[in-house]
């Protein structure tokens, strides 16, 4: 395990306790066995064949990071609940009722401001490439890290950025658990949802190995994002 990660563990396992309790009585339902159990349960495995594993992306410094031990916190709850003979859609399902938890929480006014944000193009381009270049400084010292692209906004899209380098789909196609990448990808239209962003997204670094592309459609609504949005008809992934 690398230095980094051991020192945040203890925080690791309150911020998994915290997240997974948004759904404590779903879990407890799903499994017959009480959160502290289960709790108990999902973090000894997220630490042994998870934590013990990440590659240090650039820790505190780097955004990533927690997207990266944040998405697995949910895997790892998954990899238990199949040991209770829970599907993977029932598994998906419960991560989308963690993200809704957590950011239906955000202040109307956050839902009002962030919609028209992110349709000014001209602040977008300026943020999307600022984040570009920092994500860039730090993969140049820490590799494997996440890497993004700022592009130009178009008619149709006030703000585009490519994912190029995604830690969250290596690690998967790394350890075995690419059954569950769809389901987090499609947690970028969930918090999408929350906050009401117009998400569109055609490709992924999982699926299409090459990047995962970021697109804020103008004058449109957020994709229903139950069942999983690449289900859809909406062409999007």
């Amino acid at each position: 395990m690398h230095e980094y990660y051991r020192k945040k563990s203890g925080k690791l396992r309150k911020e998994m306790e915290g997240f997974l309790k948004t759904i404590s009585a779903e879990l407890e339902k799903d499994t017959g066995r009480s959160f502290s159990d289960l709790n108990a349960e999902i973090w000894d495995l997220y630490e042994k064949e998870m934590l013990e594993r990440f590659p240090y992306i650039g820790g505190d410094s780097a955004g990533g990071t927690k997207n990266l031990t944040g998405a697995f916190m949910l895997v790892a709850m998954g990899e238990v609940l199949k040991k209770y003979a829970v599907n993977m859609e029932t598994i998906g399902y419960r991560m989308v009722q963690c993200f809704e938890s957590v950011f239906g929480k955000a202040p109307g006014i956050v839902r009002f401001i962030l919609p028209r944000i992110t349709g000014c193009s001209g602040l977008m381009t300026k943020v999307l490439t600022k984040r570009a270049e920092k994500a860039a400084a730090n993969a140049a010292v820490n590799p494997g890290s996440f890497q993004t692209e700022a592009l130009p906004p178009n008619e149709k899209y006030s703000a585009i950025f490519h994912n190029t380098v995604c830690p969250l789909s290596d690690f998967a196609k790394a350890y075995g658990y690419e059954a569950y990448m769809p389901y987090l990808c499609n947690l970028d239209y969930v918090t999408a949802s929350m906050l009401n962003i117009p998400l569109r997204r055609t490709h992924t670094c999982f699926e299409d190995g090459d990047y995962c592309d970021f697109m804020i459609q103008r004058n449109a609504k957020p994709l229903p994002y139950w069942p999983l949005v690449s289900q859809g008809n909406s062409g999007c992934k």
